[in-house]
């Protein structure tokens, strides 16, 4: 390793005092006398006694001396203590680090050998072997959540192990929860109980070094306090495609990456052939050249879960370079049936090569609906292909303070309940969709109320939007939306002015807000409820969140989410066997439902219950930041100082310095080095008390 100087000594003047102690060592041991009285006998045994008049001759030869060359080392090594020597590692003194390192579903790629988790792992084990005697570090792994590996301590081996103990995860990545827990605890004199470290006596601003590919988007509006934080990218920097002629003006093409995936996958009962099923889906190409490949459709034996399955179909696809394909199998109706779509060709990411559906099991949705009368809201409810989905209970908002329906809706006996401008006094269990209305509790406190908001954006990829395409002509008078969304809240409609759709997560069930009332008073609010997409949205959310499937492949779970599961069982426990083969026993919540909280990995998951109950669901990666194996945080190089900042991964607001590997910052050696000094002295000191000559 490469070592640079910080000397404390900085004049001439000092540097040539000190240089002068070794020759005055030197001139010691020649002007040193050591004559005494001695009577003798013969002039014969005056030799050694007149050995000490050869001082007078300043160049003669100097005998061997060990005392001599003692003190001269000792000298020596104090001397260059005192250039202060530094050798550059990875930490500096006195220093508290937290490594925050990223195992979700894109760091198992393999673009950087083995994994880019393993690299990840590599970076983060070299910070720990360049730690001093007081320097501490805390490691957090985060995906969708964080979690502390170890509290904050000194000891390097147990670091180490707890860094290499860390299992890559195929969920989603968000940055925003290993911030939170990071910035609750990376100061250690703010922590009452630190069982693995030493709490410092001083207060340090901590380094949060975070070692990503950056797959998640930037955290807004988050307060970092005193941490100094660094992004490590890992991944291999991947280029961009050229722009066209004449597009130099326009936003650069994205960067591109080894890797195609599926990012959806359905199944529906053809309405020509009630008899055929289709199983559809589209693949997405994120390299920079066309690829041909085939998507392969296979049948899977629920008997044999660990079985490759059977060939059942195949088709070609050409997907252009960024961008997508689709294809579509046709199947008879063969019951309930398991099905793994397959796409042919390596590249960086096996994970989302396959995908999981299944056909058979139709189920209708039991939705509650809370309203004072709502004449859009009830016949949109009502229109054919709604009430084949649902069977679907009104009743007003005095009825739903009554005993009788909080009683129907904390036993779970409601897949969604829609609330219309009424706000229950606590959460349902179930799923809920509210119109004019925030859900209860302290995240939906913070609200402010608007007028003519502007619709700028839909999130066309969510399930609850789709198909959904007029909303930009759509006219909103009036609205209250929140400050700021809840941890893990999707924005499904952007205005000028905040949000006026979203949906967020609620300890394994669901809640999807539209911001602004459809009604107000006896008139409307916004015409959207004259819209096509109005009732379409309403079949959507009867399908995604209301649980109700023409096939039970249309349901959608992704890797690490809670999956409520309502079997039609009396008992209170069921079995599930997970796609890898190790089964676990899940007991009924106290609401009436089983959530299942351990579908961390993508494949068919079996559920059964005595005597003869099943179902089976599916869990997929249709994740595309997870899929983009593109490497975002670093900027290109040759790019503009005043363009770099929108390659940066931003928190709260501040773009944040990133790098390929944990930056160097100088490691100081003079400690060591002067106790060196202290050991050569007190051996000086034992010979000469001990009259040890050589």
């Amino acid at each position: 390793m490469p070592i640079d100087f910080s000397p404390p000594l900085t004049s001439l003047a000092a540097w040539a005092v000190l240089a002068g102690v070794p020759v005055g060592i030197i001139a010691l041991y020649f002007l040193k006398l050591r004559r005494k009285p001695v009577q003798v006998a013969s002039t014969l045994l005056w030799r050694r006694s007149l050995e000490d008049l050869h001082v007078n001759s300043l160049f003669q030869r100097l005998r061997r001396n060990l005392l001599l060359f003692l003190q001269l080392l000792a000298v020596g090594l104090a001397m260059l203590a005192l250039t202060g020597p530094r050798m550059k590692g990875s930490v500096g003194q006195g220093s508290r680090y937290v490594l925050a390192i990223d195992n979700s579903a894109s760091m198992n790629a393999t673009d950087v050998l083995p994994t880019r988790l393993a690299k990840a792992k590599e970076e983060a084990k070299k910070v720990v072997d360049g730690m001093q005697s007081d320097d501490l570090a805390m490691v957090i792994a985060f995906s969708d959540r964080a979690r502390v590996v170890s509290n904050y301590t000194g000891n390097l081996s147990l670091l180490k192990k707890r860094i290499d103990d860390i299992e890559p995860t195929e969920a989603t990545t968000s940055l925003r929860d290993a911030l939170q827990v990071a910035a609750g605890l990376a100061n250690p004199n703010k922590v009452g109980d630190v069982p693995e470290g030493v709490v410092a006596t001083s207060i340090v601003a901590p380094k949060l070094l975070i070692y990503t590919d950056g797959g998640f988007p930037d955290v807004e509006g988050f307060q970092l306090g005193n941490i100094e934080p660094e992004v490590i990218v890992i991944g291999k920097a991947s280029p961009q495609l050229e722009s066209k002629s004449g597009d130099e003006s326009k936003v650069p093409p994205p960067p591109v990456s080894n890797n195609v995936a599926i990012l959806a996958l359905q199944t529906r009962r053809n309405e020509d052939k009630p008899d055929v099923y289709q199983v559809f889906g589209r693949v997405h190409n994120y390299k920079g050249q066309d690829v041909e490949t085939e998507a392969q459709l296979f049948i899977r034996d629920p008997a044999n879960p660990k079985a490759a399955g059977t060939l059942r179909d195949a088709v070609a696809l050409k997907v252009p370079a960024q961008g997508d394909a689709a294809f579509k199998f046709d199947l008879p109706d063969l019951g309930a049936t398991e099905l793994e779509v397959r796409i042919k060709g390596d590249d960086d990411l096996p994970l989302d090569n396959r995908a999981f559906t299944l056909i058979g099991n139709p189920r209708k949705a039991q939705v509650l609906v809370v309203t004072l009368g709502n004449k859009y809201l009830q016949d949109a409810l009502k229109t054919p292909l709604a009430d084949s989905r649902a069977d679907t209970t009104f009743t007003t908002p005095e009825a739903a303070r009554g005993e009788a329906v909080k009683r129907d809706i904390a036993a779970g006996k409601y897949d969604l309940v829609i609330y219309d401008q009424f706000r229950p006094e606590a959460n349902p269990e179930a799923n809920a969709l509210y119109f004019g209305a925030m859900p209860p509790g302290v995240n939906y406190e913070k609200t402010k109320e608007v007028t003519g908001p502007t619709i700028l954006d839909v999130n066309a990829t969510h399930p609850l939007m789709q198909f959904i395409r007029d909303l930009s002509v759509v006219l909103v008078n009036k609205a209250v939306v929140p400050l700021e969304l809840p941890n893990g809240a999707t924005n499904l409609i952007e205005s000028n002015v905040g949000p006026l759709a979203f949906i967020s997560p609620r300890e394994g069930y669901s809640d999807t807000v539209i911001t602004f009332p459809l009604l107000e008073g006896t008139g409307v609010n916004t015409d959207w409820v004259r819209k096509f997409s109005f009732p379409l949205f309403i079949y959507n959310a009867l399908q995604v969140v209301g649980n109700a499937r023409d096939s039970a492949g249309e349901e959608v779970h992704a890797p690490a989410q809670t999956v409520s599961l309502r079997p039609e069982t009396i008992g209170d426990t069921v079995k599930i066997v997970a796609p890898d083969g190790t089964a676990s026993e899940l007991k009924r919540s106290s609401q009436g439902a089983f959530l299942y909280n351990d579908a961390n990995a993508t494949g068919l998951y079996h559920v059964t219950w005595t005597p003869t109950g099943a179902l089976t669901f599916a869990v997929n990666e249709f994740d595309a930041r997870e899929s983009d194996l593109a490497p975002r945080g670093l900027v290109p190089e040759g790019t503009p100082a005043t363009e770099a900042d929108k390659y940066r991964i931003k928190i709260g607001y501040n773009p944040v310095n990133s790098s390929k590997n944990s930056a160097p910052t100088p490691r100081d050696w003079w400690k060591p080095i002067a106790l060196m000094a202290l050991a050569v002295v007190l051996f000086e000191w034992y010979i000469y008390n001990r009259r040890v000559y050589i």
